[in-house]
């Protein structure tokens, strides 16, 4: 679930601590116990965008799906550049909903949910689709914490596709827990039927969950089964092995703005949304969605953030010091003409070893000729000088169930610095937001961007500013929450095992 800065920050953080808590719990702490259960876990939150795609199976076309503003309503169709056989609702003006499509609703930035059904006949539960977690539970009509009489739940008498599974399930928290117990019916996702999905209904909820801080009914795990509790096999994976979506991916657009709507695609990804290419890097253990991390940069500097916070003492060291050494280095960002000169030059080094061994400086270019790489995105260790840590040992998740960016508490308490934030409480003046630069992120070998409108959250109620830059004191691996997956389309492919970023392409929102 979204994180929250309650564990690092205490009470007294800008951001709504009793909204935050539970997200950030439900990332970091979660332990997932059963009777048939032998591996922690830990829920998470969903993200989405308002914009809608859809998938006509029928010609194999991703079709963009906008809602227009009224003053552009006569030109929608046009505007939206639909194929010929799009069909499209003339009173609504949108392309018709299709097949894998779930609405994502935005809570105040800090976690997205949509709609599934459950039984037959069909109970409604909103839920979060978290990528940092691989069980479903919704609240079971035999609860009767207060979390639980405040959603829907889930009454199994009613179905007749229940089947008991008879296992018990329990995940602790770091505020709270959910108990219950493991039960098996039919679950509707996106117009995507999945019988017998495993699944557990709750007995009892914590706190945490509660409204107004929770909207959400229950959770929908996206990571792999390795990450799932009991053995339960994740709705996702269900659906791929009983060839239920065209392909073995899912797609997130996460909209910015409470209550806005964003979008979950189930069996593929939508081009439209999207700007560029996407960059695919390899899930460096298939449990989490867990991708190497070699870096963290501000601005137009080089300095490696992760390699200074483990050989210095950052609390010691003065500001003045860490931003003018940050100034006086080379730009992050290089142009495709930079790394071509880079790659020109490995080429021509390759070209003389081999010349001076004797062998053909040609052979193994032509050979890479004939069959270029797909992704021909520049690299960022390409870009990049090396740091005195040449190769930070570390990793990142890709959470759409934690709300903010969670790091290595050094790490952090530099960046807050440098972000003019609180470390303790994450509270930060807006008025710092004109002043502020981007951070980058190496990611697989491939440069991100994290803007300031990213990395800085603005309570919707409060009107404050707080640092989206959490520190973490028990996770092994960063975690890359809504913050940073905002700005970027994702497409999680559990096939290839492969995440795909690539810029947003939202010329629209919706409201």
């Amino acid at each position: 679930m979204a994180a929250g800065r309650h564990s690092a920050y205490g009470k007294g953080g800008g951001l709504r601590a009793s909204l935050l808590l539970p997200l950030f719990f439900l990332l970091l702490s979660p332990a997932i116990v059963g009777a048939t259960s032998s591996e922690p876990k830990r829920p998470g939150r969903t993200v989405s965008i308002p914009l809608q795609r859809s998938f006509n199976r029928n010609s194999n076309i991703l079709v963009t799906r906008r809602t227009a503003r009224s003053w552009l309503e006569k030109k929608s169709k046009a505007l939206m550049q639909l194929a010929p056989d799009v069909d499209f609702d003339e009173d609504r003006h949108d392309v018709e909903p299709d097949f894998g499509q779930v609405r994502l609703t935005d809570a105040t930035d800090t976690y997205y949910y949509g709609v599934i059904s459950v039984g037959s006949p069909s109970q409604n539960f909103t839920v979060t689709f978290d990528t940092g977690s691989a069980n479903m539970w919704i609240p079971g009509v035999r609860c009767t914490s207060k979390a639980c009489l405040q959603h829907n739940r889930y009454d199994h008498d009613l179905s007749s596709t229940y089947q008991p599974l008879n296992g018990q399930f329990a995940i602790q928290y770091g505020t709270g827990e959910v108990r219950g117990f493991t039960s098996q019916d039919t679950v509707k996702v996106g117009g995507i039927t999945i019988k017998d999905q495993p699944f557990a209904e709750t007995t009892s909820e914590d706190e945490v969950f509660e409204l107004p801080d929770t909207e959400f009914d229950g959770l929908f795990g996206l990571a792999f089964k390795a990450l799932s509790s009991g053995g339960l096999v994740p709705p996702m994976v269900k659906m791929i092995e009983e060839s239920l979506v065209d392909e073995p991916v899912f797609a997130f657009a996460l909209s910015q703005g409470h209550r806005t709507f964003g979008e979950l695609l189930l069996g593929g990804y939508n081009e439209l949304h999207y700007k560029g290419e996407l960059r695919w890097m390899r899930v460096a253990r298939a449990k989490y969605w867990q991708v190497t991390m070699e870096g963290v940069w501000y601005g137009d500097g080089k300095l490696n953030l992760l390699s200074l916070s483990k050989d210095q003492d950052i609390a010691k060291m003065p500001l003045d010091f860490v931003m003018s050494t940050l100034a006086d280095n080379v730009p992050v960002a290089g142009s495709r003409e930079q790394a071509k000169l880079i790659d020109d030059e490995e080429k021509l080094k390759v070209k003389q070893k081999k010349k001076a061994r004797g062998s053909d400086p040609d052979g193994d270019l032509d050979e890479k000729r004939k069959h270029p790489p797909v992704d021909r995105s520049p690299r960022l260790k390409k870009l990049l000088p090396a740091s005195n840590d040449t190769n930070p040992e570390t990793s990142a998740i890709m959470d759409t169930g934690t709300s903010f960016l969670l790091g290595d508490p050094n790490t952090i308490q530099l960046i807050s610095r440098i972000v003019g934030a609180d470390f303790r409480t994450g509270d930060m003046s807006c008025a710092r937001l004109h002043d502020l630069k981007s951070f980058w992120i190496s990611l697989g070998g491939y440069k991100f961007e994290v803007a300031p409108e990213h990395y800085v959250y603005r309570d919707p109620e409060k009107k404050t500013c707080s640092s989206a830059w959490v520190p973490s004191y028990d996770s092994p691996f960063w975690v890359l929450g809504d913050s940073f997956l905002r700005a970027y389309y994702a497409v999680f492919d559990m096939k290839d095992k492969k995440v795909g970023l690539a810029p947003i392409n939202m010329p629209l929102r919706h409201f």
